[in-house]
């Protein structure tokens, strides 16, 4: 198999695997840290979050990496009349989808932690609704 295949399927592999990581870090550090994001607004909190998450989902994959593609060894590497151009095509397609449902994720994480946050809008239909004058003559 030629370098530049292996090294596109090494990339895709490794890539597939950071957003991954990432999406699981940012999720947990989410749930586990609720109360401290509290203290900071939304978009410093969102900044925050994403930006520990990328630090451990970095740290993480140094690790995983090379376990995940040893035991996709087989399989993944075997195509020996793979051209280098399909190769890259396969690995921007695969970090493409992986990347769109890393920020589908996020946004889903997202919205639930802000509905949390934020106390719910008071009724339009209150008791305590003053009515407008004109209204209030007519009874």
């Amino acid at each position: 198999m030629p370098a530049d295949v292996s090294g596109y399927r090494y990339g895709l592999f490794e890539m597939v695997l950071l957003l991954l990581l990432l999406l699981l870090a940012f999720g947990a550090i989410t749930v586990i840290a609720r109360d401290r994001w509290l203290a900071l607004g939304l978009t410093e909190s969102l900044l925050a979050r994403l930006a520990a998450a990328t630090v451990l989902a970095s740290m993480a994959v140094g690790g995983l990496s090379g376990v995940v593609i040893n035991l996709l060894q087989v399989s993944a590497f075997s195509d020996p009349t793979l051209s280098p151009s399909t190769a890259r095509g396969q690995a921007l397609l695969g970090i493409g989808l992986a990347l769109a449902l890393t920020v589908v994720g996020i946004l889903r994480i997202e919205a639930y932690h802000r509905r949390i946050v934020t106390p719910a809008a008071p009724e339009e239909d209150a008791d305590w609704k003053v009515e407008p004058p004109e209204l209030a003559g007519r009874r």
